[in-house]
């Protein structure tokens, strides 16, 4: 879900994770506040700069590595956290990406057809929001919503 997540708006996933553990969970570089801070802005950025016209097609180059990078990397991040298979994690998280890209800018078109573009848009920013959210809540223990990793 998280990978997915990233395939359809790339900093997604990874500022999930960031904002939903504790900063003593996290490796070394990534536990100061500014990393946090800094995944939250790229993820509110985006929501805002995939709206305006002219923005090169998330399926281009650039754009799709950038989702396989950080859709495999949240993966990744997310089940180091937990204790869990880190390497298939990425792997899975890269994989689901390329499939949120290139599956939501289908559904984005077709809905566009019927609707207008911003509310295409913002359907699918709800999609990616929601997939992210799903996959913490998945990975959480049942007491306390906290991500799984070492903090008791």
């Amino acid at each position: 879900m998280l990978g997915a997540a990233s395939g359809l708006r790339s900093q997604i996933g990874m500022a999930s994770v960031l904002a939903a553990a504790a900063p003593e969970e996290l490796p070394g570089p990534l536990r100061g506040r500014g990393v946090r801070l800094g995944a939250l802005a790229a993820a509110a950025g985006e929501l805002v700069v995939d709206k305006l016209p002219g923005v090169p097609a998330r399926t281009a180059p650039g754009g799709l590595a950038a989702r396989v990078v950080l859709g495999g990397a949240s993966c990744a991040l997310l089940a180091s956290l937990g204790g869990g298979p880190v390497v298939c994690s990425a792997a899975v998280g890269s994989g689901s990406a390329v499939v949120g890209a290139y599956g939501g800018l289908a559904v984005r078109r077709r809905m566009a057809a019927r609707i207008p573009p911003l509310a295409a848009a913002l359907a699918e920013d709800g999609l990616a929001v929601a997939l992210a959210l799903a996959a913490l809540v998945v990975t959480t223990r049942p007491t306390g919503g906290v991500p799984l990793g070492s903090r008791q």
